[in-house]
């Protein structure tokens, strides 16, 4: 079926000169293609749109009554010539526009979402890329774009991600205030707005990550923490150290544990909130700054802050998703 044909019947309808043969046709062609069904309401708008004379109107006039002569019925040419003249018009009026809508159409930035609830969850991108999404993580991307000249995505919250190479096609990752192009390789991001930077973890292959007009290249097991609330010159990446199972901390969520090490209560305290899902409030600074070293794996946060009790004196009221920490 031509596209062309598809117009004819629809201006033919919107013009009030439709059989009920080609009704049936066209209420059967709207059906089968999505597409078509979509221009319905898109040709009523075009049709409502006062049309302008153009200088070749008349030439226009004459190619569209060439196309819909031979489809009139001989007993009703005079009577219905102007209206199917109109007909005409309108399904070569709506046909230009809606290519035009098409073609805007695919350009059209289509935002993907991609969100961490209460767990972490996997995800795999169009290009074969893998994401494993911390608790409360949120990952969009332009799914028209995406995997064509460029691989671009914004990061709230913290994943690890596992790239798949494309030759020509780079991805780019906006967390926070800073940007990491790649090309292939796992590394881990952890941007959440409560934070007070952006840490970038290397496990292996090559990124680059800029901030303020300042590009590092990071090498295999490397960490760079970039602050987002206040200044720093220091834009250096460290090595990373492992703990004593050899592991890295930094990606020890992937197995379900939150390990830290010597760690202020303040700086443990927005870990435990992405963590459960809970809000954190302390009574003075001074409680703030106790230090703690553990891991937490399948403990509740009831069972988790009754075990740092047992390190450092402190009470704390659970109410809700409020957690009030005091002396």
């Amino acid at each position: 079926m031509s596209n062309d044909h598809i117009w004819i019947l629809l201006g033919k309808q919107l013009s009030g000169e439709i059989s009920s043969a080609e009704l049936s046709e066209l209420e059967a062609l709207l059906k089968e293609d999505p597409d078509v069904a979509a221009s319905s309401e898109f040709a009523a708008n075009i049709w409502q749109t006062p049309i302008q004379e153009t200088r070749n109107a008349r030439n226009s006039e004459s190619r569209i009554w060439d196309a819909v002569k031979p489809q009139l019925r001989p007993h009703g040419y005079r009577p219905v010539m102007r209206t199917l003249l109109t007909a005409a018009a309108a399904a070569a009026v709506i046909s230009v526009a809606w290519i035009g809508w098409q073609q805007i159409r695919g350009t059209t930035p289509v935002l993907q979402q991609v969100s961490a609830a209460a767990e972490k969850s996997k995800v795999i991108l169009p290009d074969g890329s893998i994401v494993w999404l911390n608790a409360n993580t949120q990952l969009d991307y332009d799914s028209n774009s995406f995997g064509k000249k460029y691989r671009e995505i914004t990061l709230r919250g913290e994943a690890f991600f596992d790239i798949a190479k494309s030759e020509g096609a780079p991805f780019v990752i906006h967390a926070g205030k800073i940007d990491i192009r790649v090309l292939g390789t796992a590394f881990n991001v952890k941007a959440y707005t409560n934070d007070s930077a952006v840490y970038t973890t290397l496990v292996r292959g090559k990124i680059a990550v800029s901030f303020q007009g300042k590009t590092i290249v990071m090498r295999p097991e490397e960490k760079l923490t970039v602050p987002v609330i206040q200044q720093s010159s220091a834009f250096q990446p460290t090595p990373l150290h492992k703990d004593s199972s050899g592991q890295l901390p930094e990606i020890s969520w992937l197995n379900n544990k939150l390990t830290f090490d010597n760690e202020s209560f303040g700086t443990l305290a927005n870990k435990m909130s992405n963590w459960y899902g809970v809000t954190l409030h302390f009574e003075s600074p001074d409680l703030q700054q106790l230090r703690f070293s553990g891991i937490i794996d399948t403990e509740s946060i009831d069972e988790a802050l009754k075990m740092l009790q047992l390190s450092k004196p402190f009470h704390f009221l659970i109410n809700g998703k409020e957690v009030y920490i005091r002396n």
